[in-house]
């Protein structure tokens, strides 16, 4: 790895603002993303993906809205990366716990018991597909150089952006077609966006 040019005060300033990134892309996440004007069409990013079910059943397309679990997928990858992000750590590190926890994490959109039986069914398979190969990439995460990290961090905003970002805008379209309904941004959709910019900023600090 290279000699870093920034400062240890840069460093330690940008590693604090990409655990603070991160959070906010965590709260984000799971605070409102549409907000119906009713408790019942108000829905996370999380929960858009179970609730768009119904508009797939009804043959409304083309939807893909497994896409809408690829900032769940960058959450756990973004906290693989920060666990990572110190190399002389040893393997006792309570940060390696992290990376442990974050390479779980995708199991979140495993379909549950006894659909885990087909994996592979039409309704299944996006969720079971991309959180196994986020689980395979976070585990090979530390044999890759502290630069291919890098780099890969401060690509994920624009992952995460190209990924979910064209099934919002469907999103919008079909409660506005099919439901009559003019909906609006919740607080965790431009929090989660902030934290995403966020993050980009803190990388490019800390970058050698």
């Amino acid at each position: 790895m290279g000699i870093s040019t920034k400062s240890p005060q840069t460093g330690g300033s940008g590693w604090l603002l990409a655990w603070l990134a991160w959070g906010g892309m965590l709260v984000g996440y799971w605070a409102p993303w549409i907000d119906g004007h009713t408790a019942g069409l108000t829905f996370s990013g999380f929960d858009l993906v179970p609730f768009l079910v119904f508009f797939q059943r009804a043959g409304y397309g083309p939807l893909l809205r497994e896409r809408l679990w690829v900032p769940l997928w960058g959450l756990a990858l973004a906290l693989a990366l920060l666990a990572l992000a110190e190399t002389e750590r040893s393997l006792r590190s309570p940060r390696y716990l992290l990376w442990a926890l974050a390479g779980l994490w995708p199991l979140a959109t495993w379909p549950p018991y006894p659909d885990l039986l087909n994996p592979l069914s039409i309704e299944g398979r996006g969720g079971f597909l991309g959180g196994l190969l986020t689980m395979i990439l976070i585990g090979s995460l530390p044999f890759w150089p502290m630069s291919w990290r890098r780099r890969l961090a401060l690509a994920l905003p624009w992952a995460m952006l190209g990924g979910a970002g064209p099934e919002l805008v469907q999103v919008w379209s079909l409660w506005i077609d099919h439901l009559g309904l003019i909906p609006s941004v919740g607080w965790g959709l431009p929090l989660y966006g902030l934290g995403l910019a966020l993050w980009g900023v803190a990388w490019w600090r800390t970058s050698s």
